[in-house]
């Protein structure tokens, strides 16, 4: 592979399905020598773009619909379009095994990122610059590891005390209360899992909804707090206006950070972090909603060696969430809502 001298102009390529980043880091990376060339919604329209022409540099977000960064990247091994790639990604703050994936699988270095932050901000300018000039120099063959091309399922974890070794997360959006209500009450009370309840709600309903779902299931619900150990038979809803994460201790931690896809609670931030604690021991339920808030989650379950399933367009109040999750090829069972209750039960059953 011929490299470039920093002397020579560089050009880059922007995969990222947010106009205000796309921008963003186009301004910020932009100079004599580095010049953005090309800009992609997710890693599908990239490869489309890669058949025609490689740039030197691709700054990858992780998190997109149709395509994800994580997919993105096992395509261009796959297809022999190796192309230097830095991950650009808020998830590489909560999240840093999956940006561990994403290095394992090919991608050349990560920046991790915070619109919120006006002084990282103005710090993020320098170290994409360089290491964009460093990564124009690389040869990507060199990452490639034989055999290493999805994620391997990881190993269970070992509990703590009195922690679930077993989870259930549904993700939720419009028209999904009575639904989470109806799949709820319809468990048995010895089920042997824990449940996360993402739904996109007011901070003002999250309390009296988890309330609410107490009095009409069998098993116990509680509004989620900061530090509440994962306890096996219990539910908890994310608590709205934060981010409901599950630490290694397997347990929740609450977390103010930026909306995602517009949401606060986000159901992707909620099964990313579930997954990477247990495991193939992870159930993702994705149900009615708009946009594409838990499709990535889903995947990450799915690669980690978990099971997914999502409310079919026929039960759905909006099919939006759902059918972006099958556009990612991250649902394993699209059912109607009647039948999910059971299909937990027997996946649950399923698991060690």
């Amino acid at each position: 592979m011929m490299t470039k001298s920093v002397e020579d102009q560089i050009e880059v390529w922007i995969v990222n399905d947010s106009k205000y980043m796309t921008q963003l880091l186009s301004d910020l990376v932009s100079k004599n020598n580095i010049k953005v060339t090309n800009t992609a919604r997710d890693g599908a329209e990239a490869l489309r773009k890669l058949s025609m022409k490689k740039p030197d540099v691709i700054l990858l977000d992780l998190e997109m619909p149709t395509m994800d960064g994580l997919t993105f990247i096992e395509e261009v091994v796959k297809q022999d379009k190796l192309v230097p790639i830095i991950v650009v990604s808020s998830f590489s703050q909560d999240g840093a095994k999956i940006v561990l994936d994403a290095l394992e699988n090919g991608a050349l270095d990560f920046v991790p990122i915070s619109t919120t932050n006006p002084e990282q901000i103005s710090e993020l300018k320098e170290i994409l610059q360089s290491k964009i000039e460093i990564a124009a120099k690389s040869d990507p063959r060199q990452l490639i590891i034989k055999n290493i091309q999805k994620l391997k399922p990881k190993r269970k974890v070992v509990p703590a005390p009195n922690a679930a070794t077993r989870i259930v997360v549904i993700g939720s959006s419009t028209g999904g209360p009575n639904i989470v209500q109806s799949i709820l009450s319809s468990l048995p009370a010895d089920l042997p899992a824990a449940i996360l309840v993402v739904q996109h709600m007011p901070k003002e309903f999250t309390g009296p909804f988890a309330r609410r779902l107490d009095e009409n299931c069998d098993l116990p619900v509680k509004e989620a707090e900061d530090g509440d150990v994962i306890t096996e038979g219990m539910v908890f809803v994310a608590k709205g206006g934060y981010h409901m994460l599950v630490e290694p201790n397997m347990r929740i931690k609450l977390i103010d950070g930026p909306k995602r896809f517009g949401v606060k609670p986000a159901v992707n931030m909620t099964m990313v972090s579930a997954s990477e604690v247990f495991g193939s021991n992870t159930i993702g339920v994705l149900l009615t909603g708009m946009g594409h808030d838990g499709a990535f989650g889903m995947k990450t379950i799915k690669k980690r060696g978990g099971k997914t399933m999502a409310q079919d367009s026929s039960s759905s109040v909006v099919y939006g969430m759902p059918k972006a999750a099958v556009d990612l090829h991250a649902v394993d069972k699209l059912l109607p809502t009647g039948k999910i209750p059971q299909t937990i039960q027997e996946e649950v059953k399923k698991l060690v």
